[in-house]
């Protein structure tokens, strides 16, 4: 295995950025918000266009919460990954997505076999579920946000072959630079399999993120700095370009520049979060803030469905709402601390441990 590069500055392991892990838990609530009351469904009897006429205009921006999600783990990987052997990065990565995951399936499916106004996936198809590349497959998912686990993945998969080759700087900046556009490129061939595989339509977003942790290392590297403003080039028109979608799914008009605008934003929150001031906060609330954001994500969909589906007659919407989002918060930290944190190091052992018996 080729040799590894380490960077002077780069941030550790053992010293988490607590603002950033406050930043992915504001991306979740975006999330969560849009799926309650941005985008156009029926659970609450009537369209969330009508229901929260006023905070649907902040609300059906929501989705962006993903794009910031892919921008802070193109960061994070890579700070994750830059030292590791690949069997140690493969073990970490199941030991941190998985367990918790698992969970959310069982306790999702149970909840579909006697609430109707869901998701109503065959017991193939939540089997299929638990590999997490269901979307491969054609599949269902269990949970309408689980989509976006299968583009991490991907992504995933591009850093452990880059890993094998051997990550240097300039690897790092030359992939980040050229991997959306050969991405566009074979979408625009119609090389399916290859724009599949290099993530196409999100690849500027991780692209961005790895630039940003290149940035943390050495911020005076004019290249990092050309590379930042390409890349977020890049990510901008990709925001811009699925408004008029974006529209669609909420029922209300999504301006493209105001989802440019919003990526800008991200872009340089990322950067304020992981260099400078900010970065030297170590408040542990937003740390505990941070382990909560991907349970949340995992439960929130079909749970908070099922609550404002199963409430709405007869409770204020602005109720019901506090009421779905709170127990979400409640599955979360329950899966977090009795899940997550339990399972989490024995599992990252014994799977680094198999990869290297086989090695």
């Amino acid at each position: 295995m080729a040799a590894v590069e380490h960077p002077a500055a780069a941030p550790s392991r053992g010293s988490r950025l607590a603002v950033l892990d406050g930043l992915r838990l504001l991306a979740a609530v975006s999330v969560l918000s849009y799926h309650y009351t941005g985008i156009n469904l029926d659970y609450w009897g009537a369209k969330p266009l009508v229901e929260f006429p006023t905070l649907h205009h902040l609300s059906r921006y929501g989705y962006l919460g993903v794009e910031l999600f892919f921008i802070i783990s193109g960061f994070v990987i890579l700070m994750t990954a830059y030292d590791r052997t690949v069997h140690s990065f493969v073990a970490s990565r199941v030991a941190r997505l998985y367990p918790a995951y698992w969970v959310a399936i069982l306790v999702t499916f149970a909840l579909q076999q006697f609430w109707t106004g869901g998701r109503t996936p065959s017991f193939l198809e939540a089997l299929g579920n638990l590999t997490m590349a269901q979307s491969a497959y054609g599949l269902t998912n269990v949970q309408g946000a689980f989509w976006t686990l299968w583009v991490e993945l991907r992504f995933y998969l591009l850093i452990g072959a880059l890993m094998m080759v051997g990550m240097t700087r300039a690897r790092l900046l030359a992939f980040a630079v050229l991997w959306p556009l050969l991405g566009q490129v074979a979408d625009a061939n119609g090389a399916r399999v290859v724009s599949s595989l290099l993530i196409t339509p999100y690849a500027p977003y991780f692209a961005a993120g790895i630039v940003l942790f290149l940035l943390s290392t050495d911020r005076r590297n004019l290249p990092c700095w050309l590379a930042l403003g390409f890349t977020g080039v890049f990510s901008v028109a990709q925001a811009a370009g699925y408004a008029h979608r974006a529209g669609e799914l909420t029922g209300a008009p999504v301006s493209p520049v105001v989802t440019g605008g919003a990526v800008v934003l991200m872009l340089l929150a990322v950067l304020a979060c992981t260099q400078g001031p900010l970065a030297r906060i170590r408040w542990g609330w937003l740390t505990f803030a941070g382990a909560l954001t991907y349970p949340l994500y995992l439960v929130h969909g079909q749970i908070g469905f099922f609550l404002i589906d199963t409430l709405q007659d007869g409770m204020n919407s602005y109720v019901v709402l506090a009421i779905a989002t709170g127990v979400s918060f409640a599955v979360a930290y329950l899966l977090h601390r009795f899940v997550e944190r339990p399972a989490a190091r024995p599992l990252r052992r014994a799977v680094e441990s198999s990869l290297v018996r086989l090695r």
